[in-house]
């Protein structure tokens, strides 16, 4: 496995999962700002600012935690089309997830339903079980998005229960590491 900056790259058949380069911003931003991106996350489209802050957060979770989120890219075109892997959050949400690495993936609409979310998540859940030593793994969801529930289960998660988070249900799922 390579490591870029301190933060392994994974491949699959299709994508490469990287770490964060600052050309990356902008087509993030991009999928961010689309309230069809952003229905099930926040429920609405995010800011330039608020963007920048996730960005930034995301890069920082790897010096920090060890662990966050790589850039999705597209292994035949180059180009950036989502982010995927793990978060420790500090959410405040019960039953508390503090200490579990939480795993969340945003691909671009442009290429949603060719199976790339299932690759990459399945990809970084791989990495998980070989890196977390025995931790549970957690994952929430919003109850009416049906496909992220799906790759969900695919990736092993069992649905431990509904919750609220930020005054909107969600779907609490777990997995135990490998």
């Amino acid at each position: 496995m390579t490591i870029e900056d301190g933060i392994p790259v994974l491949e699959t058949e299709r994508l490469i999962l990287r770490g964060w380069r600052a050309d990356d911003f902008v087509p993030l931003r991009d999928m961010k700002k689309s309230p069809e991106m952003m229905r099930f996350i926040t429920g609405e489209p995010m800011s330039e600012e608020d963007s920048w802050t996730k960005f930034l957060r995301a890069v920082g979770h790897w010096k920090i935690m060890g662990f966050g989120y790589w850039v999705v890219e597209e292994r035949e075109s180059g180009r950036t089309i989502g982010e995927v892997g793990f978060g420790d959050f500090k959410r405040s949400i019960e039953p508390s997830l503090k200490g579990e690495p939480e795993i969340g993936w945003l691909l671009d609409v442009a290429v949603q339903g060719k199976g790339y979310a299932s690759e990459a998540a399945l990809a970084a859940v791989k990495w998980g079980d070989e890196n977390f030593s025995g931790k549970r793994m957690s994952c929430i969801v919003d109850p009416d998005h049906v496909a992220s529930i799906r790759i969900a289960k695919k990736c092993g998660f069992q649905k431990t229960g509904v919750t609220v988070y930020h005054d909107s249900n969600v779907v609490m799922l777990h997995r135990d590491a490998g």
